[in-house]
């Protein structure tokens, strides 16, 4: 039962991240490197290592403004 429990969490967690992979990818407006649909196929072929190298990769090329207010 316990693995069970453990087993449906991981596979949640799994299926969260790449909601949110995907959504960053759909919601993004430049996607720079590759093409949107290949940032969608390393994220659904290569989980969980293609949306870290997809949010890496944001965090990574995004462009940071000295002085621009936050939004």
């Amino acid at each position: 039962m316990l693995a069970a429990i453990v087993l449906l969490t991981g596979l949640a967690c799994l299926v969260g991240w790449e909601v949110l992979c995907l959504g960053e990818v759909a919601r993004a407006e430049r996607v720079r490197l590759l093409p949107r649909w290949a940032w969608v196929l390393a994220c659904l072929m290569l989980i969980p290592t293609g949306g870290i190298l997809y949010l890496l990769y944001l965090l990574v090329g995004r462009v940071w403004h000295r002085g621009a207010a936050r939004s």
